[in-house]
């Protein structure tokens, strides 16, 4: 009895910690779950799992024994995509073999313990390219991206230092954008840039929650309620430090000169190759930074180019923006699931990075800009434009990622159907 009480504590032991380490690399909710679900059931054992953002809860039930539950609390999230594909990919080795509970949690702590990162001036040129390829992708000149991409390595400094000194987020957020704000605007006005605005979001993307925006909206569709919620807050909380620290950074230009110089980016059109060269080397920055490992990079700047093409073509045949935004998220979804199957990987490695372009990082710019200009109603517009997009990303990701749970489930059954007709044929 105590043999087996021991193993089903290091069982339990092994689907906490997977589950922990998945949800702090940025594994999604429903996809730790599922994880955690299949490693107990390989071992022949009956469990459950509950999760959310900043907890994880699992429950063991042992033929013979009293049902074990243990907790553990998620203090913060990273996205460290090549630590989701290492713990998935273990994963399946884990169901594949059952091996002694012991010995897999061994080879966890293995994973564990050698962390694949790359080297400090890598993670800086990956600040730099993503800044630098968005503030052109929202209209801005090169000497803005040039800058921008300055501006954005800064940025990302200064966010590792307060990351070290353990700041609150919504100090970092608010201080962060005060910055940039400052520096966009300042350089606007000796003219060192023309676009403000382009500048200053290509930077704010280090900070803008439109991919946990869509996050949100993606969790509370599914039935995540309670994630959903927990990260509709997270981006209220953020989205307020922005509006705090940009109004506070607008307001001090404001006083030195008299105004603001806020260019409109939109006065320089750029082709739709521009614009989708600009989206995938955006996406390339940001494999860096989500720590992307090759060819998965190459995978991910092409869905990022290949979203944005999709954007554009729907444009061309008069589709509204909203449309657009749904074609684009569900060609890109599409692609992301195609690749997970030819490497085995989960499609959010490549889905989570794709869809940058997309996001309404922007628009959460825009509106705050609009409010703290005075213009509440062209604020609130832009404000339910940015939801609508959000939500909107999130139904053409969910229909392709549905259809394809929906065929793996079939799939699945009929495994089960054939096994039990040669069962009955064997009997």
């Amino acid at each position: 009895m105590d043999v087996q009480q021991n193993e089903t504590d290091v069982l339990l032991d092994l689907a906490v910690t997977l589950g922990y380490r998945l949800m702090t690399s940025g594994a999604e909710i429903s996809r730790t779950e599922e994880a955690v679900r299949r490693l107990i059931a390989a071992y022949g054992e009956r469990g459950d799992v509950f999760a959310i953002p900043s907890c994880l809860i699992v429950t063991l039930s042992p033929k013979d024994g009293e049902p074990v539950t243990r907790m553990r609390r998620i203090e913060s999230h990273g996205t460290d995509v090549d630590g989701i594909e290492r713990y998935y990919s273990l994963a399946r080795t884990l169901c594949a073999e059952t091996p002694p509970p012991a010995g897999a949690l061994d080879s966890l702590r293995a994973v564990r313990d050698h962390p694949r990162q790359y080297r400090t001036p890598v993670l800086f040129a990956g600040y730099w390219l993503a800044t630098a390829a968005f503030a052109v992708f929202f209209g801005g000149t090169l000497t803005d991206g040039i800058l921008a991409g300055v501006l954005g390595a800064l940025t990302g400094a200064f966010l590792r230092l307060m990351n070290r000194l353990r700041v609150n987020g919504f100090f970092q957020t608010i201080t962060a954008s005060f910055f940039i704000a400052v520096v966009s605007q300042t350089l606007t006005r000796f003219g060192v840039i023309r676009y403000a605005d382009a500048t200053a979001i290509g930077a704010l993307m280090l900070l803008v929650p439109g991919m946990m925006m869509t996050d949100s909206m993606r969790d509370i569709i599914w039935g995540d309620t309670l994630s959903g919620i927990n990260k509709l807050v997270q981006v209220i909380l953020t989205a307020a430090a922005l509006l705090l620290g940009t109004g506070a950074a607008l307001r001090l230009c404001y006083l030195l000169w008299d105004s603001t110089s806020v260019g409109v980016s939109l006065d320089v059109p750029y082709p739709w190759w521009i614009q989708a060269a600009a989206a995938a080397l955006a996406s390339g920055g940001y494999c860096i930074l989500f720590n992307i490992r090759v060819p998965g990079v190459f995978i991910c700047m092409a869905g990022g180019g290949l979203g944005w093409c999709v954007f554009m073509a729907a444009a061309g045949f008069g589709a509204s923006s909203l449309t657009c935004a749904f074609f684009a998220a569900a060609a890109i979804s599409l692609y992301a699931e195609i690749m997970a199957r030819i490497r085995k990987f989960p499609a959010f490695s490549y889905l989570v990075i794709a869809l940058l372009p997309l996001v309404p990082g922007a628009g959460v710019y825009y509106t705050v800009e609009y409010l703290l200009g005075g213009s509440l109603t062209r604020s609130a517009e832009q404000g339910i434009r940015t939801a609508a997009t959000a939500g909107v990303i999130a139904v053409g990701m969910l229909m392709v990622s549905s259809l394809f749970r929906m065929a793996g489930v079939a799939e699945q059954q009929r495994g089960e159907r054939k096994q039990k007709k040669k069962a009955k044929r064997g009997d």
